[in-house]
């Protein structure tokens, strides 16, 4: 029996004699509530066609490797923008009356360079279980384990960007971004969206990203952009939750916003300053619901706003937790502000308003950290806005945005869920999987290994990546002991590997009824290899032509 939360997938045609169009598996998203009369809406265009943006970034990024899509919505000076979309679903640019918003990506010289998966507009999880080795979790390790661990070139952090990679000085790659699996960009619903397996942004790691990353960017009209995000968490363990998340992370370039203000509950705008904990956050039941960036205090001054909610399900979802009930709301959720770096600018960059833009950090952050877990095997979605225009309207219209931001648990239901069929001269019978995440199912992933141009499918994503099997002996009483003793370090920027696209969602057990045979005894071993823990034989069904 399947549990339905606050939404759930409508009746679909099941697709069985083709295969499936990007679109068809992207179709995990909520209808929207939000709309604009037509003769306010403006006008939207897409291109997949690369040109330079206007923008200064950091002067060793190449955009070329992270552009995927452009949206521009062309209506009144004041709420006319150009948004831009990186390959690994994040928004990289967007610019608008104020020029571009989105920071530099600026790093010092001599270290790692962050070619926009930092700071950028992005979905960002935590398991903060096993995230790094040190703090409380430290407590009973030997001084010689900890620090065989930070002389590791493999980094024990644990969270994972929708975005892309750090990448280090001496790196081969000179930018890694999470592998697309799927686009789309529908002119019609003024939609572009994308799907994506996030990645641990270390780019030598300990750990294994388990996150699918659905994205959906709609231009309402009226300067109004919805961000909608979908993340699946696929993990084959039951410990790997996702904990702390970030939805959005992202913020706003200095030199072309100056001013940040959040708002209070009466609308009322507040500066950090006194507001704020000293952690730099506070519960998102004391502001108004969004923040609101500005050249300046005029009110017609060019701005942009992020309008992220104010808990609207938390009282239901703590009453679902207390009763046993599927849930995924547990606390109440934080807004988080502060500038980065910003002591430097009290020294180093003092003429932050006159020098280049790209120059320095040039970052005013802000986080919202919704307080939902993401559980092995389970689906959950947030939505939140952007608002480009004058100050004046800006206001206005993110104070009235405030009670359609939403999110929850997803359930997809199998006799409703739409399905793919694959067949070619190498598949003994056609087989069906899902293109929506069913519950009892894991994602199956079509991947070529660049070297070889072997191509498999595999439940994988990690199979032609270099590991490295290490030791770092927690003791046996340790409570991460399980988690660390078969420890393997991989290499991603020596992946061998192309991620080609999602081939769908098969199942882990037999299903009772129906032809379901298991994708060893269909495939040919060069392209389905012989199983082990992380590549699954998974159970399709048969069609039996």
């Amino acid at each position: 029996m399947t549990t339905q939360l606050r939404w759930t997938v409508p009746l679909l045609t099941l697709l069985i004699h083709s295969l499936a169009s990007a679109q068809s598996f992207l179709d995990v998203f909520p209808k929207p509530t939000v709309t604009v009369a037509n003769q306010q809406r403006g006008d939207t265009t897409f291109t997949s066609k690369f040109t330079p943006s206007e923008s200064l970034w950091d002067e060793r990024l190449d955009e070329r490797p992270v552009f995927l899509a452009e949206m521009t919505h062309q209506q009144d000076e004041d709420n006319s923008f150009t948004l831009r979309l990186g390959q690994g679903g994040q928004i990289y640019s967007l610019r608008g009356p104020f020029g571009e918003s989105v920071p530099p990506s600026w790093r010092a010289a001599g270290g790692k360079v962050s070619p926009w998966n930092d700071e950028v507009w992005q979905f960002v999880a935590v398991c903060s279980k096993y995230n790094g080795i040190e703090g409380r979790t430290a407590r009973g390790v030997p001084t010689e384990t900890l620090e065989r661990i930070r002389q590791s070139p493999y980094a024990t952090s644990f969270f994972i960007h929708n975005s892309g990679a750090y990448i280090p000085g001496d790196s081969a790659v000179k930018s890694l971004y999470c592998p697309l699996l799927a686009s789309a960009m529908d002119e019609q619903n003024r939609t572009i969206r994308m799907l994506n397996w996030g990645l641990v942004p270390q780019i030598r790691t300990v750990h294994r990203s388990p996150l699918l990353y659905y994205t959906q960017i709609r231009d309402v009209g009226n300067g109004v952009i919805e961000l909608t995000w979908v993340v699946h968490n696929f993990s084959t363990r039951d410990d790997i939750v996702f904990d702390h998340l970030n939805a959005p992370w992202g913020g706003t370039r200095i030199s072309s916003l100056p001013l940040r203000y959040v708002s209070s509950p009466e609308g009322k705008l507040l500066q950090r300053e006194g507001f704020l904990s000293e952690h730099g956050t506070v519960d998102v039941r004391e502001t108004g619901g969004w923040n609101i960036s500005c050249a300046s205090d005029d009110d017609d001054s060019p701005s942009l706003a992020l309008v992220y909610g104010r808990d609207k399900h938390l009282e239901a979802e703590l009453a679902r937790q207390a009763a046993g009930q599927p849930y995924c709301q547990f606390k109440h959720s934080l807004y988080r502000d502060w500038r980065a770096s910003e002591p430097l600018y009290k020294n180093v960059w003092k003429d932050w308003a006159t020098r280049p833009e790209n120059s320095f950090r040039n970052y005013d952050v802000c986080e919202i950290i919704p307080k939902i877990q993401i559980v092995p095997g389970s689906t959950i979605w947030f939505r939140s806005y952007l608002v480009v225009g004058k100050r004046s309207k800006v206001i206005e219209q993110a104070t009235e945005l405030v009670d359609n931001v939403d999110y929850g648990l997803l359930t997809f239901d199998p006799t409703h869920s739409p399905m793919t069929t694959m067949e070619d001269a190498g598949i003994k019978n056609a087989f069906q999987v899902f293109t929506q995440p069913v519950s009892g199912t894991m994602p199956l992933m079509r991947i070529r290994n660049t070297k070889t141009n072997q191509e498999i499918i595999t439940t994988d994503p990690y199979y032609f990546v270099d590991k490295e099997k290490l030791d770092f002996t927690l003791p046996a009483n340790h409570p991460h002991h399980d988690y660390y003793r078969d420890t393997t370090g991989y290499s991603m920027d020596k992946n061998n590997s192309e991620w080609l696209s999602l081939v769908g969602y098969a199942y882990v057990d037999k299903p009772a009824t129906g032809n379901w045979q298991q994708l060893s005894t269909l495939l040919d071993a060069s392209e389905f290899p012989k199983p082990d823990p992380h590549h699954l034989d998974l159970w399709v069904r048969t069609l039996n032509r």
